[in-house]
């Protein structure tokens, strides 16, 4: 199948819990995000990665899932669910939600029922020791009557669902991931893909994509069993969409995947270009570091292995697991950003509040989020209405970060706001379809970045001098006359 259906994809990331509450108990809901799909089609995007709304005991902001096909009562019901996706699909917003692949929660009946101290259909459907003293290794004992630790996926309270092991190294309880009794996992998750497909979700953003096989150091038997699971849902749901937490493109792409997540890693153009700081490789390339051989060679890499994989890099503003990049830069570094974002080769996602410069804040842990909570806070959508517009009810389920002062009203009225540029980004990218070509020669000279897209051409400079530059300005990081200023982006037409 072609995949070129999905080029001119632009989605827009939305933690349930903090985006609208409609019925004032200070959580966000699915008809709160039904009453702002003007909003984020006024901008221009035509997706919305939905986090996780399952029924779950959220413990894990919802990636613990309780129940992989219905919804949770603090979102609404299911009923509230088709009614999102049949507003969004009239508007020409297509719906991709979270698959939760690789676990569970401990509260899951299925897994409850594996975990009975006699045997039934659904033993092997998770991963079980057959020894409760044998710990550690992410096992969990003495939890459950059955003889035996589980195995865990991230937290102890997500075992682990049993694809098998590449490696075998304890054959009393270990099973291949070619034994015919691992695949009830595989026919468990197809399941669930059909339900929600059938349900009308236009795809999925898979969690923890690499994880399913355990001793599995190179990933091919991982990448088998996609292939497998993607062999026999595309058979009914060619077109779906799959894109996954991976960050690693050439094993993402030999799985299956449409497309494959660049994430915020230490060892990646992402971060070494504009998130770097003290804490992983020192200050990042748009602030002045010289590590740019590194940074260059990754980009081209990626985008090389997208190209030849006729699939896409999920270009990221940021996501629920990550700081926020309104964090890392000031307003003009922003813009400069926004243009490598929506003018580079991919599937741009942003994460809501990004568009008005949201900052992730210090707060406590809640829902199992620890660091990640105090970027999951609250959309800012009014200055003057209590809550900013979030909720009319009681305080919202997570608080405010008082730093972030700008609401969507304000930067709708602001004429040179970071919420206006990027709606102009939007609109330039579904105009001009050069800037959805998968081909993107790069190349770099003295800290000043060309990207070669069709006709045109955008031009980072990241040098300390101006750059002479020649070519009609389409479109810029900030007004200037003459050459390109120090840190300053700019699209040109060459052609």
């Amino acid at each position: 199948m072609s995949k070129d259906i999905f080029r001119n994809m632009i989605a827009y990331e939305i933690y349930p819990t903090s985006f609208s509450d409609s019925n004032h108990d200070g959580i966000g809901d699915l008809k709160g995000i039904i009453s702002k799909l003007d909003y984020i089609r006024g901008m221009g995007f035509n997706a919305i990665w939905l986090n996780p709304f399952y029924r779950s005991p959220f413990k894990d902001g919802g990636y613990d899932v309780e129940d992989f096909f219905d919804v949770d009562p603090r979102f609404g019901t299911m009923d509230d669910f088709r009614e999102m996706v049949k507003q969004a699909h009239a508007k020409e917003i297509r719906i991709i939600v979270d698959l939760v692949a690789g676990h569970a929660s401990f509260r899951n009946p299925d897994f409850l029922e594996s975990a009975q101290a006699e045997r039934n259909e659904k033993s092997d459907l998770f991963i079980w020791n057959d020894n409760p003293w044998e710990k550690g290794n992410g096992l969990i004992s003495g939890m459950f009557d059955r003889h035996g630790c589980y195995m865990v996926n991230f937290f102890a309270h997500q075992p682990a669902f049993n694809y098998g092991f590449k490696k075998i190294e304890e054959p009393s309880w270990q099973m291949s991931y070619k034994d015919r009794r691992t695949f009830l996992a595989r026919e468990y998750m197809l399941k669930v893909m059909r339900y929600w497909l059938n349900e009308g979700a236009y795809g999925f953003c898979v969690d923890m994509a690499d994880s399913l096989v355990k001793n599995d150091e190179d990933k091919s038997a991982t990448i088998e069993v996609w292939k497998w699971m993607f062999q026999k849902i595309r058979r009914d749901y060619p077109e779906a969409f799959f894109v996954s937490e991976w960050s690693h493109p050439e094993r993402a792409f030999k799985a299956g995947f449409d497309a494959d997540f660049v994430l915020d890693h230490w060892d990646n153009f992402y971060h070494r270009f504009f998130r770097s700081n003290k804490n992983t490789r020192g200050t990042a390339v748009i602030r002045g570091n010289n590590d740019v051989a590194f940074t260059l060679n990754d980009m081209k890499e990626r985008f090389a292995q997208a190209e030849k994989a006729k699939s896409y890099l999920a270009l990221i503003s940021g996501n629920h697991d990550t700081w926020r990049i309104a964090n890392y830069l000031d307003h003009e570094e922003l813009k400069v950003f926004y243009m490598m974002l929506f003018c580079l080769p991919g599937i741009p996602f942003v994460l809501y509040g990004d568009e008005i410069g949201m900052k992730t804040s210090h707060i406590p842990s809640k829902d199992g989020g620890y660091q990640r909570t105090g970027t999951r806070i609250p959309m800012i959508w009014d200055d003057r209405e209590p809550n900013h517009g979030f909720t009319k009810g009681k305080e919202p389920y997570l608080p405010f970060n008082t730093e972030n002062t700008l609401s969507v009203k304000r930067a709708m009225k602001e004429e040179n706001s970071l919420y206006h540029f990027i709606c102009q980004l939007i609109s330039l990218r579904r105009t001009v379809k050069d800037l959805t070509d998968p081909h993107v020669g790069i190349k770099e000279e003295n800290r000043v970045f060309h990207f070669e897209r069709g006709r045109y051409e955008l031009i980072v400079n990241m040098s300390r001098k101006a750059y002479s530059f020649e070519g009609d300005k389409i479109i810029s990081s900030r007004e200037f006359t003459g050459k390109l200023p120090s840190g300053c982006a700019v699209l040109i037409e060459t052609e």
